[in-house]
């Protein structure tokens, strides 16, 4: 009991201590959600007057929880509530009590640089001008206005392009922002009006024209219309880290299995040209064994001449031999001898006749010497045409064997055609998941506490360009006289968002 005595003053101290350095104990929340909104003044060309993010705060707990935001921030209003924040080093400290969730609005002012760099140039009847110098006049407007992404990046982009190739690349990549360019014109002041690819609506007499654009890095809008006693409204600018939707390319199916069939095509435009080169080379080889036996046909044909002069020769000496032998026989009729050599020369002459011209022997027909020559010019002729023949199937299927080549090489380059393109497609997907990945990153643009979800929208609005109207003492006494008052917490942010625009 004394012990128990003497533990509780010591207990009691100590939370005591504790309670004075450090405050009421305070938990995490179970889940964050910060949602930022940039509300940006411009001057009518374009330039940062003065930025204000709005936060709201979303959180889940039981009991007294604490939240680090952070972000550099001045003149930090609580437009929901009591509690004010504890700001140091860069970070917005907020202890409240939660029941379930809460919520906490706040507002504050920032210098940092929007993602977006915004200009704006007007001209007049063609000659540049400045914005204020507009107001009140008559005549051709032409508007530009130019957006320039700063949220460069460099990327590794990998993917798989044809047939599973892994490929990869180093990018400029710049994290999508989808702008929304709105300008309200008074028809009662204009004209004639060239808005491009605006989308517009009638309201009344106002017609609302918005284009919507992604800078990559650039990009620029021009409108142009005539004016009377000109007056312009601000232009808003509403930028969402967000890329838009974009439908898959439905041909890739179909471009490969077509980039398949060319590989397909080609390899067997391969293989004949394979049997065209044997084709060519069997030709040639006909060819030379017909210029070769054309050759030996003309040299035997030669041989036969040689032959035939020789007979005829031969027939000419056996004649006169046989006309000496039979003037001798005449003169010795009784000489045996001399008979027998007329009846053999006669033999011969008629065996040299016959080999000469032709005939039968022995029953059966002999050409002559004058018969084979015509045969060998005929068998020579015919060579010659088959050696034509063989020379011209040569050309032909030289000219086959270019052809296929042409073809097999526009093949081949088609095919190299198409697998490029896919690849390049597959790295536009690529180029796009990575775009998208970057978008839904940027999800803050000041900080946020960690662990939490978060979501940035900025809104940036130009000053009017309208003729200055002075205020009567009535409206000046009713400025002055402004008071303040218990307003609801979404009067409160109207409040806020009138002051501002």
């Amino acid at each position: 009991m004394n012990a128990m005595k003497n533990t509780i003053p010591v207990l009691t101290a100590a939370a005591l201590l504790l309670s004075s350095a450090t405050g009421t104990y305070a938990a995490a929340p179970d889940h964050v959600v910060d949602r930022e909104t940039v509300y940006t003044l411009l001057n009518s060309d374009g330039i940062v007057k003065k930025s204000i993010v709005v936060d709201w705060l979303y959180f889940e707990g039981n009991g007294n929880v604490t939240v680090t935001d952070h972000g550099q921030l001045h003149h930090i209003r609580n437009i929901s509530g009591l509690e004010k924040p504890v700001v140091q080093n860069g970070q917005i400290i907020w202890d409240a009590e939660v029941k379930g969730e809460r919520s906490i609005y706040y507002s504050g002012e920032t210098n940092q640089p929007l993602p977006v760099d915004v200009s704006i140039n007007y001209y007049l009847n063609g000659k540049k001008v400045n914005a204020s110098s507009l107001a009140g006049k008559n005549g051709t407007v032409k508007i530009e206005i130019k957006l320039k992404n700063r949220l460069k990046q460099k990327k590794n982009i990998s993917y798989s392009g044809y047939k599973g190739v892994h490929h990869s690349v180093e990018k400029e990549l710049y994290t999508p922002i989808l702008s929304l360019v709105s300008l309200n014109i008074p028809t009662e002041h204009f004209t004639d009006m060239k808005l491009g690819d605006a989308m517009t609506v009638m309201s009344g007499k106002t017609m609302s024209a918005t284009w919507m654009i992604v800078p990559n890095p650039e990009e620029t809008i021009t409108l142009e219309m005539k004016g009377t006693d000109i007056e312009l409204e601000p232009i808003t600018i509403t930028l969402i880290p967000k890329l838009p939707p974009v439908s898959e390319v439905p041909v890739k199916e179909q471009l490969e299995k077509l980039t398949d069939g060319i590989q397909q095509i080609s390899s067997a435009l391969d293989q004949i040209g394979d049997g065209a080169n044997q084709l060519a080379a069997g030709n040639r080889q006909v060819k030379n064994g017909l210029n070769r036996l054309s050759e030996g046909l003309g040299q035997l044909n030669q041989v036969h001449q040689a032959h035939e002069g020789l007979v005829k020769q031969s027939m000419e000496a056996n004649r006169q031999l046989l006309m000496m032998a039979q003037n001798l026989a005449a003169e010795k009729p009784q000489d045996a001898n001399l008979q027998a050599l007329v009846q053999g020369l006669k033999g011969q002459q008629q065996m040299l006749t016959m080999l000469a011209e032709g005939g039968n022997l022995q029953g059966k027909p002999f050409p002559g010497l004058d018969k084979m020559e015509e045969g060998l010019k005929g068998s020579k002729a015919g060579a010659d045409k088959l050696v034509a023949a063989a020379d011209q199937l040569e050309k032909g299927s030289l000219q086959l064997k270019t052809g296929i080549e042409k073809l097999s090489g526009g093949t081949v380059e088609m095919k190299n055609g198409l697998i490029t393109g896919l690849n390049k497609l597959y790295e536009g997907e690529a180029i796009l998941n990575q775009s998208k990945t970057a978008a839904e990153q940027y999800d803050t643009f000041l900080g946020k506490p960690d662990g939490a979800k978060g979501e940035v929208r900025f809104i940036l609005k130009t000053d009017p360009i309208k003729p200055m109207k002075v205020k009567d003492s009535a409206e000046q006494k009713s400025d002055t006289n402004n008071k303040e008052e218990s307003i609801s917490f979404f009067e409160k942010i109207k409040k806020l968002l009138n002051n501002l625009f």
